[in-house]
């Protein structure tokens, strides 16, 4: 839930330009823009390492499909996260992109299928989205990267779970709610000042505070708090959360 305060904050970062203070590390491009195949690479992040994405084919654009493949080939992604589908969905989709089933046989690809409406206020469902992230946190550190990681868009399931790891490794709110804004393009993300443009990023914004119990404007800790989340919430080990550091780092 957002209080008055932090909806000020919220409101005073898209029309006073905090983020601007903070630049990118991140290349964008036309075919970002097009596929929402981008690096996750904030805070200490290495490059080269993580990228998120929206669904890998959509058999109604070709130009836009031949350049998620260039992408994915251009990054060398090895592993694959895939948020939205089950083990059906992720044959289904491995039979129509060569790249895709060269991983899936080579057992590099994992369906976690998190369901899109996510309900953080219902436990039943809390306690089962954290645990498939927490199947999907385990393969990760389990695998070799480059990673991918992507739903259908690309925005929703993929910019939460982009925005837990920005925030693991030590970004600010400001860039991981920008990052978010992208998902729906540039122009978009740019445009602080629109109301759409605000309620979107309050989205995110809310789900981060939820997970890390209303803690949001505790930015000194925000680290912190969040490394809490995935050993309290998704389940990590200590050593598990050391391994998924020493893979992003």
């Amino acid at each position: 839930m957002i209080d008055k305060y932090d909806t000020l904050i919220l409101y005073q970062l898209f029309k006073g330009g905090r983020m601007s203070k903070s630049p990118m590390k991140i290349n964008y491009n036309e075919k970002n823009e097009l596929t929402n195949f981008r690096e996750i690479c904030m805070g200490n992040m290495k490059n080269g390492v993580i990228y998120r994405g929206s669904y890998p084919v959509f058999k109604i654009d070709k130009e836009r499909d031949d350049m998620y493949t260039e992408l994915v080939l251009e990054a060398g992604i090895n592993c694959i996260i895939n948020l939205a589908g089950n083990e059906k969905d992720v044959e289904a989709l491995a039979s129509l992109v060569p790249w895709y089933n060269i991983l899936l046989l080579n057992k590099n690809v994992i369906g976690l299928d998190i369901q899109f409406e996510f309900d953080f206020s219902d436990k039943f469902e809390y306690d089962i989205f954290n645990y498939r992230l927490r199947q999907g946190f385990k393969f990760l550190i389990t695998h070799d990267g480059p990673y991918l990681i992507h739903c259908n868009a690309g925005a929703d399931r993929t910019g939460f779970v982009a925005a837990i790891i920005e925030l693991l490794f030590g970004a600010s709110i400001d860039d991981v709610i920008y990052d978010y804004l992208l998902s729906y393009g540039k122009e978009f993300a740019d445009a602080k000042d629109k109301e759409l443009n605000f309620i979107t990023g309050r989205n995110i914004y809310g789900q981060i505070n939820v997970v890390i119990n209303g803690k949001i404007n505790d930015s000194d800790n925000l680290q912190a708090n969040i490394e809490t989340y995935f050993l309290e919430k998704i389940g990590l080990t200590i050593e598990e959360l050391g391994m998924l550091k020493e893979k992003l780092t």
